[in-house]
């Protein structure tokens, strides 16, 4: 839990889709509210207030993981693990996130085993997130521009140096930003979501029925757990989203099941 002030970042973005008579101070009187609550065993209370901040445009790294780590003490683990991994994506590489994100995937694991015997839970991210999920947006377009003009320079060099020293250190440091340019570019596709099929999300609800329709007399196909990672791939009528489930399969589930990773 973070008791930290919210970042300067996250106040202006709220506060330009604010009314003018919502003040900074209110944002933090909130966020301070919600903590308070926290630290009193308000766990429900101090989830509103996350909630309430969530509602009024403050997107914060710490504020999500204040709302995981609450979700996580009223046992609802699948909403932990979907603002954890929410927590991860605004802030890559924060171990306090990563670690209540495993501890709540083995808590739904636990409890699913405890009823029922069976513990299948998600237990770790997709190759491409591992590899580069410790590394922000902003980081991976930094070095995919260095490396692109590095990688320019160096073979607009090659065209007039004349002297064979320096064309072959040319020569070996052009692929070198070649490469750099490469593995940069890939993370920023997969760190940006270009390739996804659809919006990250995660199962909140201990049994998701996955139907034929967006409609409750529709047919089940499937049905999802608590905690699974999931792909929304349509935003249905009347509260209704197709998702696709990895390891499951794919149909309409009611909107309130799902909850989406990203803000």
């Amino acid at each position: 839990m973070r008791r930290g002030a919210l970042s300067l970042t996250a106040l202006a973005v709220a506060l330009l889709a604010l009314p003018a008579t919502t003040r900074a101070d209110s944002l933090e009187e909130i966020f301070d509210r919600a903590n308070h609550a926290y630290f009193q065993g308000d766990y429900e209370g101090a989830a509103d207030g996350y909630r309430e901040l969530h509602g009024l445009g403050v997107v914060d790294p710490d504020v999500a993981f204040n709302l995981a780590t609450a979700e996580a003490r009223r046992g609802r683990y699948g909403t932990a693990i979907q603002h954890f991994e929410r927590a991860l994506w605004l802030r890559p590489g924060d171990e306090d996130a990563r670690e209540g994100l495993e501890s709540a995937r083995a808590a739904v694991g636990a409890r699913r085993a405890n009823a029922q015997g069976e513990a299948e839970v998600d237990e770790g991210p997709p190759l491409g997130e591992a590899l580069f999920g410790g590394l922000s947006r902003d980081l991976l377009a930094l070095l995919t521009l260095l490396s692109s003009l590095a990688l320019f320079g160096a073979l607009t060099a090659l065209l007039f140096v004349r002297r064979e020293s320096v064309r072959l250190g040319l020569g070996i440091a052009a692929p070198l930003m070649g490469l750099v340019l490469l593995v940069s570019g890939a993370g920023m596709v997969i760190r940006n979501g270009w390739l996804e099929e659809g919006e990250p999300a995660v199962v909140l609800a201990e049994r998701v029925p996955l139907r034929e329709g967006p409609e409750a007399e529709a047919s089940e196909r499937h049905q999802a757990r608590e905690g699974q990672r999931a792909w929304i791939l349509d935003d249905g009528e009347d509260g209704w989203l197709l998702v696709r489930v990895p390891s499951v399969g794919e149909g309409w589930a009611q909107a309130d099941a799902i909850g989406a990773v990203r803000p």
